[in-house]
């Protein structure tokens, strides 16, 4: 009867790390064309005309340039209503000619801007209205952007069409997927831009975590901040707290004077648990180890006549990838009011962005996923790490380590880009991965000439083995 915990799932900081490779690249939509004289030839609501909650969508001058991420001139843009539904709220990505796709150009990218997060987007390929749950993965992809206010490079994962040998048409954007309660979204505009096909998984922009591990104890406040950069209950009528540990008879297996406290409604989906966004990626299977998420939880009181209780560790990466553990971490009610470590193998990521926590996950008489009834749950100490056994003992940390700093500085003067410090190479790279040029340094000081002015990304590599990333404006 008793429990397996570990899945062999097949499948922030200091600073920021830009991710820059060199890169294959299609551009299928900049925007600064007349609409049909690029490969998206056709950008559109589902309905014509759209609903009456879509105030505006078409090519603008875009008004919400960044230098660092996007300073087009043009940009698509959306502008909703307040209170809009979810319906219909559906953009197509129309192309004339389908483009087969191969590892050349396995990555859609979209840079995105949202006013206001308000609710989740969803992408689904070849369509123009949404797909149901079990394309999710492959040919449907939620997410949301980590800011509001920012171009955000979204990355969707074309494997499936690869495997499946399917060109890629269309694709359909939904814009703000407000289907939890009431319609309560403000009004906002949304703005694309710089679409392209890819063979770089990585998030243009992206702040590639410099740690080996995640250490998470919800209750302290260093470790938060380090650690969540968004969070999210995923219904409106679920709740959470900070609470100090009511477990005392079991600070022996967790010390944390303070845990975190979540209050599961009755309407929440069996998919809407906390669901914790870190500042950037981690990278996992490191050193050709794997790599395990773990999590602490706790459950007081449990349905009568219940045996276990299913809890559910779901994990993301930055491109709709994702792993979870099905049914298999069961929580057994002999166990009630006790700390239990959850284990999932997440090495088949690669990358991790976000994690979720669910709890108490039933079916019905046709093995679906339905809403279970409203509970209490206690959580903490999530990490991720290359130990796949259980922890029976985990103490909270004293003080919080901090993301180790950059012995590199990087600066622009005039058109030349200076590198000082303990660097032993430095590569400069465009905004979308090519590699510019790339030398080795002897000395304190290098200067690396750079023909035009723009936005650059300069990789260094430091004495000690550190690898940073900087971007750079040369005007």
């Amino acid at each position: 009867m008793k429990r397996i915990f570990t899945l062999f799932t097949l499948a922030v900081s200091a600073y920021s790390l830009f991710a820059a490779t060199t890169a294959n690249e299609t551009v299928l939509a900049t925007y600064e064309k007349p609409m049909g004289e690029e490969p998206i030839s056709l950008t559109v609501f589902c309905e014509t005309p759209p609903k009456a909650f879509v105030l505006f969508n078409g090519v603008v001058p875009n008004a919400v340039k960044e230098e660092t991420m996007n300073n087009t001139n043009n940009a698509y843009m959306v502008k909703l209503d307040a209170n809009h539904d979810w319906w219909a709220n559906f953009l197509n990505f129309r192309m004339d000619n389908p483009i087969t796709i191969t590892e050349s150009n396995r990555y859609l990218h979209i840079l995105h801007y949202r006013e206001k997060l308000n609710d989740t987007w969803m992408i689904c390929l070849n369509v123009d209205w949404p797909l149901e749950d079990p394309d999710k993965g492959k040919l449907r992809f939620d997410g949301q952007n980590a800011k509001e206010g920012v171009w955000e490079d979204i990355v969707i994962d074309l494997k499936y069409l690869i495997d499946n040998q399917i060109p890629l048409s269309k694709f359909m954007f939904g814009v703000s997927m407000d289907w939890n309660g009431d319609r309560t979204n403000a009004g906002a505009d949304y703005y694309f831009d710089e679409i392209v096909l890819s063979d770089n998984p990585l998030p243009r922009g992206i702040n590639i975590l410099p740690d080996t591990e995640m250490s998470l104890f919800m209750g302290n406040q260093d470790s938060w901040n380090k650690w969540v950069s968004r969070f999210d209950l995923q219904n409106p009528e679920n709740t959470s707290e900070i609470v100090t540990n009511p477990f005392t008879s079991e600070m022996s297996v967790l010390n944390s004077t303070k845990v975190m406290k979540f209050n599961k409604s009755e309407t929440a989906a069996w998919w809407q648990g906390p669901m914790f966004k870190f500042p950037g990626i981690l990278k996992v299977g490191q050193d050709e180890q794997s790599s395990y998420l773990h999590v602490m939880v706790n459950i007081p009181e449990m349905e009568a006549g219940k045996d276990y209780y299913i809890v559910q560790l779901n994990a993301k990466d930055f491109s709709g990838n994702q792993v979870d553990s099905g049914d298999e971490i069961k929580y057994w009610s002999d166990d009630k009011g006790k700390w239990i470590d959850c284990v999932m193998d997440v090495t088949s990521l690669g990358y991790v962005a976000e994690f979720t926590v669910r709890f108490d996950l039933r079916r019905d008489a046709n093995d679906q996923y339905i809403n279970s009834p409203a509970g209490t749950f206690y959580l903490d100490a999530a990490a991720i790490n290359h130990n796949q056994e259980p922890r029976t003992v985990v103490e909270a940390p004293s003080s919080v380590e901090k993301s180790p700093l950059s012995e590199v500085l990087v600066r622009a003067s005039g058109t030349k880009i200076i590198v000082e410090g303990e660097a032993v190479s430095a590569e400069v790279f465009s905004l979308i991965g090519h590699s510019v040029t790339k030398v080795n340094i002897n000395g304190s000081s290098t200067e690396l000439n750079v023909r035009e002015k723009g936005v650059y990304i300069v990789k260094t590599t430091s004495a000690n083995g550190l690898v940073h990333n900087q971007k750079v404006i040369l005007r």
